[in-house]
């Protein structure tokens, strides 16, 4: 009986983990991405950088509950920690049309929480999906594609929409 109880048990935790995307496909996913926007925890900073197709948004701006001014900083991949300008961005449709400046043929986006963005007080996963759907659903078309990261890997991935 306690046989036919594990092999039952283990049935089915290789059932669910079956139904589940695959390393492979999330990293195909990640990238079609035309611009990764990743929610994450900047410490000792108040902006969001802007590395490569990488957007890093600061976690501290989702937490209240209007975002802006958004302060980012344009960094090359090569050169980290040089200073750059800052733009101000004061609305929803200054965000996306600063990203299809950096990205003219932004259609797919990919929504990454990063591990850290949970360290900082009073952040809401939900609430910052929320948030950023409402913002990206202003595009016409494309598609929205949630992922989360732990220890630098993405580990899951659900299509939004």
């Amino acid at each position: 009986m306690k046989k036919f109880a594990l092999m039952a048990v283990a049935t089915i935790s290789l059932a669910f983990m079956a139904c589940g995307p695959s390393k492979l496909e999330i990293q195909e996913a990640s990238s079609q991405s035309d611009i990764m926007l990743e929610v994450r925890q900047v410490l000792n900073d108040s902006i969001s950088l802007f590395v490569g197709n990488t957007f890093y948004l600061n976690s501290k701006q989702v937490i209240t509950d209007n975002m802006y001014p958004l302060l980012v900083s344009t960094r090359d991949p090569s050169e980290l920690e040089k200073p750059t300008a800052t733009d101000i961005i004061n609305s929803d449709e200054e965000f996306l049309e600063y990203l299809r400046r950096k990205s003219p043929e932004m259609i797919n986006i990919g929504l990454v929480i990063g591990e850290t963005a949970y360290n900082e007080i009073g952040f809401e996963e939900n609430d910052a999906i929320g948030k950023l759907t409402k913002i990206f659903k202003k595009m016409e078309g494309g598609s929205l594609v949630l992922f989360h990261e732990k220890g630098g890997e993405l580990t899951d991935m659900k299509k939004l929409y």
